[in-house]
Parts: C-alpha cells; structure tokens; sequence
C-alpha cells in the first residue's frame, strides 16, 4: 500500500474513533447521537441583560454570553423546545423575544422585539403553552392581563383578539397547567389575595374567567406573587410573598381537572420562611422549593401525591444573599437561585429520594449581579 493510502486509511480511522468516542463532542451532542442528551440551558434575567447558560452533567452553569435586556424583569420563560426565551420588560410595557441557538445556547434577538404589552410600566411575570402556541403577560398596572400568539419558528407575538383581559389588583405573575387548559394569576394587591383563574381557548387563546374567579388564598392582604404546580398538574402552589408586610406561607390549592377551579388544600397556607418570592416544583412534581427573601434562605417540601399536602425537608437551607428567583433543571437534579444582590446565581444538587438540597462545588457562578427571574430549557 503506498504512503498516500496508508495516510488516508489512517485519517478514515481517527475520524471513526472520534465518532464512536461517546457523547462528549460537540458533533456526538448535535448530530444524531443515539445516547447524548441535548445541550440544556439556563437563562437570567439580570437588570439591563438577558444571560445564556448551558449546563454540565455536574450541574455547573457556563455563561455563553449576555444580551442586553430590560432594566427591570418581573419575568423570564423558555418554550417546551428550548427554541426561545421571552422576557417581560416593566418599565417599557413589553416583551423581549430572543431565539436560542441549540449548538452553543446563544441569544438572538426576533425580528421585531420588543413587542409592545400594555401601558408603561407595568409589564409582569408570564406564562407559556405547553405547546408554545400562546403567552401571556401580566399587566400590573392595569388590572389585566395581555395575550399573544406565537409564530411557529420565528417567536414573533401577536396579540391575541380581545386581549387584554380583565383580572384583580396588581396582577404580578401567570402560569399555565401542564395541559395548558387553564390560566392562573396572582394578584398581589388584592383584598383577599386573589388568584384569577381562566380557560384558554385552545383555537385562539382567548381567556374566559372559571366560574368562582377569583379564588382567595387568605384574609388580611397577604400578596400572592409566584405560583408552581405539583403533582403532575393537580395541584397549585402560591408563594405569599406580602406587601407592605412579608408572609411566611406558602397557599395550596387542589386543580379540577374539568373547570379549572381551586380548591383550598386540608392544612394550607403551610409554614415556610420570611418573605417567598420564588417558587419552583421540579419536573416529576414530588418536591416543592421557596425563596425566602428576608431571611435569607431555601424551604424544601415533598409533594403528597394524592392530597398535595406538604412536608418540611430539612429545611431551610441557608444561601449566600436574598434569594428572589428559583429555576430547576428539566431533568429534576438541579436548583438554580438567582439573589437579589451581586452574588451570582446559587446552584444545589436535588436528592432525587428525598428532595433536600446541598450546594454545587464552585457555588455561586456568574453573572454576579442582581438576578430578578431565571428559566431552564432542554430541548
């Protein structure tokens, strides 16, 4: 055989053992390797930024870059396919929309953002369909609540006919059920804490109030402000953050899984520490996570499966600064808490046996400034 052949047969071959390596190259993660997850990724909302993460195996976040965004965020969500990140932007009454790229976790803008929500200020938390067909924006300014389409492929958001739709005082944040048949919305400043509960319109998007809407979580002004659910869609879950004064409670609420109505879990509000702001269940809906603010930790709670009653974990567990907002992975092993302080962005591995929490090694990571709202995606 001639040097030539021996050199191209030797290339043929290192390429097949690159190939065949496993699922740690960027070719093994993007091309059709049958056994490698996807690149997964975390996003924050930082005052005047948008950062992109991806994250290890370990947990360990990697900042890829940051974007400029808006000055202040009441919210950030990733759609179902990890294609795109949209951001509520306070004090300009809109939505920023940005593509991710799935080789590296880049943000881009899409042609046309921001798009204009309601009055300024006063664009909120937001909400995302399953099937990432509609979101919906909080206006907090005005009672209501902003509705749009989603652009299949590109993410450009028009609004939905009819929106924006009325809802209570203040309202501060919105979330879907998994099934994305019912919109629920906290509002901060109502008398008895009111969550407005709607049906979506699965041909338009358009939002219909559930009959007993809206839904009180407590007496004496208590502030509902983040919401999750749990087990597996039926149950909701309220971080009562306060006003002018802070709570320590978390409200629960059983979903009807026909209408959409709440029903006050046997034992809520349950006991958590100073002030909830964030609030996160992890994917298999057993575990249940707040931020508390003013005191400077994490509750842990397990999720009963057939009541929605909750459990203390060998909580709290202490963090670095005000912890404000929670993500946790797609695949249920990390805690992500982003502070409102210039610490950076706290990370936990999740016991996937009994849901308590110990801090990743290197703990906190980047960006190191204020951090209002953090999303995970996988695609």
């Amino acid at each position: 055989m001639s040097k030539h052949l021996l050199h191209l047969s030797f290339v043929i071959a290192l390429a097949l053992m690159i190939l065949q390596a496993g699922c740690g190259s960027f070719f093994d993660q993007h091309h059709g390797c049958g056994t490698c997850a996807p690149l997964t990724f975390l996003v924050a909302g930082e005052s005047n930024s948008v950062s992109g993460f991806t994250l290890a195996t370990s947990g360990v976040p990697s900042l890829v870059g940051n974007v400029s965004g808006p000055n202040s965020t009441q919210g950030v969500v990733v759609d179902r396919s990890a294609s795109f990140v949209f951001v509520s932007d306070f004090q300009n009454g809109a939505v920023e929309a940005f593509t991710i790229n799935p080789m590296n976790g880049e943000l881009s803008a899409v042609a046309g953002s921001p798009f204009p929500a309601g009055p300024a200020p006063g664009a909120g938390g937001l909400a995302i369909d399953p099937s990432t067909r509609y979101l919906y924006v909080t206006l907090m300014n005005s009672s209501a609540v902003a509705g749009f389409t989603i652009a299949a492929g590109t993410g450009v958001l028009t609004p939905i006919p009819g929106s924006p739709f009325p809802a209570g005082d203040t309202p501060i944040q919105a979330i879907e059920d998994p099934t994305g048949k019912f919109l629920y919305v906290s509002n901060l400043n109502d008398a008895l804490g009111g969550i407005s509960a709607y049906t979506i319109d699965p041909t338009t998007g358009a939002l219909t109030p559930i009959t007993g809407s809206p839904f009180p979580t407590q007496s004496n002004f208590p502030g509902p402000n983040r919401m999750a659910v749990g087990g597996g869609g039926k149950f909701l879950y309220v971080g009562m953050s306060g006003t002018s004064n802070a709570n320590n409670v978390v409200s629960a609420f059983a979903i009807d899984p026909n209408t959409g109505a709440l029903t006050p879990i046997t034992g809520s509000p349950f006991p958590t520490g100073n002030d909830p702001q964030g609030i996160a269940t992890d994917p298999t809906g057993k575990f249940l996570y707040t931020a508390n603010s003013q005191d400077g930790t994490l509750s842990a709670f397990t999720i009963d499966g057939s009541s929605g009653v909750l459990t203390p974990v060998g909580s709290p567990f202490a963090t670095l600064a005000g912890p404000e907002a929670l993500a946790i992975d797609p695949g249920g092993q990390f805690l992500y808490v982003g502070e409102n302080s210039t610490t950076g962005i706290e990370a936990f591995s999740i016991n996937a046996t009994s849901g308590a929490i110990t801090p990743i090694s290197g703990s906190p990571f980047a960006p190191g400034s204020t951090v209002n709202a953090l999303a995970t995606g996988r695609p």
